[in-house]
């Protein structure tokens, strides 16, 4: 699990842009002709006036402050207005307006043919699960335009629940299918209990590191030591020890360095195989093993963190 720097310049434009873009869609779909401004798209195209909106969704949506906060609003500002139209009718109403079902189809026409789930991962450009670390979660569209593949979002406030929160920014989590579809699901979270890649909870600290039991001579399983609750929840929620047990062989090659270089392995390195070469100990650590060695760079290849904290406890890094 990693955040996401929120004052990364990157993700302040991702977000600023999806507010430009959002903010226009819906208040045309909402107001039709009456709402004149110009464009920010740079092509033409039709936003159809979604008719038969409550009144109440109208004119809470078309208030500026609210959209903004619907829109961008930090995390515990959408826990506050999450509730906001639970009535069965009024948010089926919410669910036509949004249609985030168009948002993310790859075969896209209307207001979503120029900005959707596409345009936003490519400005996110996460490489890795934000809860895993253990898959790419990189945006590939080819040369002739096509889509290939690109990031799940996982809705941290279920937009099943929450429609409202559907098309939120910061309830757009970038994370692989299998912790999205396959282990949270529609599982409703709370802050104060769970991890939020955009939400840094100044009480709850995650706090957590890899390390690993023998299950016989040569075979061995991941563990996750915690040191609070709030980490637990977090690392049970998503099934992180369980997923990387599948990863047992990677202990054993760690190993397998330890018994052949021990501690002296990048010095090795350094000193004889990359003797004259300009690489500091960072590109060193990436070359030997693949991973990033900075805290911040855990997010741009898959399984940093958990390589790290089992180098360091057999005694290979210090």
């Amino acid at each position: 699990m990693h955040y996401i720097d929120i004052n990364d310049p990157k993700i302040i434009k991702a977000r600023d842009e999806h507010y430009e873009k959002m903010r226009y869609i819906l208040k045309k779909k909402l107001n039709g002709k009456i709402f004149d401004e110009t464009s920010p798209f740079e092509d033409k195209f039709r936003i159809n006036i979604v008719s038969k909106i409550k009144s109440s969704i109208s004119n809470f949506l078309n208030d500026e402050e609210t959209l903004k906060k619907v829109l961008i609003g930090t995390p515990d500002e959408l826990d506050q207005i999450k509730n906001k139209f639970t009535s069965e009718d009024l948010q089926e109403s919410i669910k036509r307006l949004i249609n985030y079902d168009s948002y993310i189809n790859t075969d896209l026409k209307g207001a979503y043919r120029s900005y959707n789930a596409y345009n936003l991962a490519e400005n996110l450009d996460i490489s890795t699960c934000v809860y895993c670390n253990r898959m790419y979660t990189k945006t590939v569209v080819n040369v002739l335009g096509k889509k290939i593949t690109r990031p799940a979002f996982d809705h941290w406030f279920p937009k099943a629940k929450y429609p409202l929160l559907a098309l939120s920014f910061y309830n757009l989590v970038p994370s692989c299918t299998v912790c999205n579809s396959g282990v949270k699901g529609a599982t409703d979270f709370s802050l104060d209990k769970y991890f939020h890649p955009y939400f840094k909870n100044t009480d709850k600290i995650l706090d957590f590191n890899f390390s690993y039991d023998h299950k016989n001579y040569d075979e061995f399983s991941f563990k996750i030591e915690t040191g609070n609750q709030f980490s637990k929840n977090s690392i049970d929620a998503f099934e992180l020890e369980s997923i990387y047990n599948a990863h047992e062989d990677e202990i054993k090659d760690l190993r397998n360095i330890k018994y052949a270089y021990s501690e002296e392995y990048l010095k090795i390195l350094e000193d004889q195989i990359l003797q004259g070469v300009n690489f500091d100990r960072n590109d060193v650590y990436r070359l030997a093993f693949g991973v990033h060695y900075e805290e911040a760079k855990f997010g741009k290849r898959p399984l940093s963190k958990m390589k790290k904290d089992i180098l360091i406890e057999l005694g290979i890094i210090r």
